[in-house]
C-alpha cells in the first residue's frame, strides 16, 4: 500500500469572525506551523487552521492569531471542530 505524507501546505484556511477562506503566500503555513512548534507529520485533511481575524474583516491589520483544529464528525454525521490544538 502506497501512502504519500501529507503537504501541511494543503491545509484550509479560514477566518472565524467572518468564514471567509484566508489565502496566504506559498510556504508560509509550513513556516508558520514550524515556527509555532507543531509536528505537520501529525497533520492530516482532517485539519485546518482558523484565524482570528483577517484582512477582509479588519483591514489595516497585519497579524492574527490562529489555531489548528482536527474536524471530526459528530454522531449525527455533522462535522464538528474539536477545540484542543493539534500537537
Amino acid at each position: 500500500m502506497y501512502t504519500e505524507k501529507f503537504d501541511p501546505e494543503l491545509l484550509y484556511v479560514e477566518c472565524s469572525k467572518c468564514g471567509q477562506p484566508v489565502l496566504w503566500s506559498p510556504g508560509d503555513t509550513t513556516r508558520i506551523l514550524a515556527w509555532a512548534g507543531i509536528d505537520a507529520g501529525t497533520l492530516d485533511e482532517k485539519c485546518m487552521i482558523v484565524s482570528e481575524g483577517c484582512p477582509v474583516c479588519q483591514p489595516g491589520k497585519n497579524s492574527f492569531s490562529t489555531q489548528v483544529v482536527r474536524l471530526r464528525k459528530s454522531a449525527a454525521g455533522r462535522a464538528q471542530k474539536r477545540g484542543a490544538p493539534v500537537n
